[in-house]
């Protein structure tokens, strides 16, 4: 697999055609390795499904830069969250199922938000147990509330900008530096994570409110408002890969849920764009 991470940026059509032939054989791999693996012993098997979750991670996100057809890592997500149940929720606590378990309520929370459809993760058991040992920060709260359906959204406050520059975000290292392949970073130690934060908020309150059928104009200004801030974000420098995934991932549900067609074109182009500079700089 790095070797087709390697291959991918390359402006040439025999090193990514060879990209996804390195893809397609690790992926077969993974899918025999899976048939091998014994459900549900999990002691007996923690070596073997930390392996197969480093892999799903790796799968997925090859699939995320690089995409076979719309969303099509959503069954990636699904298999690496198939074999974090079997970790179970304590077992999440340690190191480095935490950071996979971690990194994986990021992704998710696109899903649900692109689905409307809950998964485990968004449970109080989960949500509660893996960080029983370590300070959630205001964007773990944020991932909560993406984590649940509409009829479960918890009642939070609304969060501006000015409010979060006055919360005291934890120091505490949580150690999610490393992915399966790419270097990722804590949102809150990126350069405008505030930024960051309210993204997510409008894209959560843009998906509740398209689906109550509320004001247009609100729908309208949220939209606006997350195009606004992803662009700030996207022109950054150096944006580390996990939170220029998120990103795109916000943009994508503009484009799905937007009010009206320019909008929606605009989400959409900016989506093209940004996800063919990301690759190449992959």
């Amino acid at each position: 697999m790095k070797v087709a991470f390697r291959a991918l940026p390359e402006n040439d059509a025999s090193l990514k055609a060879a990209a996804y032939q390195y893809y397609s054989s690790g992926l077969e791999r993974h899918q025999d390795q899976l048939h091998q693996l014994v459900p549900w012993q999990r002691h007996q098997h923690l070596a073997s499904i930390l392996n197969l979750l480093l892999m799903s991670m790796a799968l997925l996100e090859f699939e995320m830069m690089a995409p076979l057809a719309t969303d099509s890592w959503f069954p990636h997500a699904y298999g690496a969250l198939g074999l974090l149940e079997q970790v179970g929720p304590q077992g999440c606590q340690e190191s480095p199922f935490f950071e996979i378990f971690w990194q994986l309520r990021f992704f998710m929370s696109y899903v649900t938000l692109s689905t409307r459809k809950m998964s485990f993760l968004g449970s109080q058991t989960w949500m509660e147990i893996p960080f029983l040992h370590r300070e959630k920060t205001e964007f773990d709260h944020v991932i909560d509330t993406l984590l649940l359906d509409d009829n479960q959204m918890i009642k939070r406050e609304t969060l501006g900008l000015e409010t979060i520059e006055q919360r005291q975000m934890s120091d505490v290292d949580l150690g999610h530096g490393r992915g399966a392949v790419f270097n990722l970073a804590r949102p809150d130690h990126v350069a405008g994570f505030e930024r960051i934060i309210q993204v997510l908020v409008n894209v959560r309150d843009l998906v509740s409110a398209s689906a109550s059928d509320s004001n247009p104009k609100r729908q309208e200004s949220l939209s606006t408002a997350i195009l606004a801030d992803s662009e700030c974000l996207m022109n950054q420098p150096s944006l580390p890969f996990n939170v220029g995934l998120q990103i795109t991932g916000a943009v994508s549900l503009v484009a799905q849920y937007a009010p009206n067609s320019l909008q929606k074109q605009e989400a959409a182009q900016l989506y093209a764009d940004w996800r063919g500079r990301f690759v190449l700089s992959g």
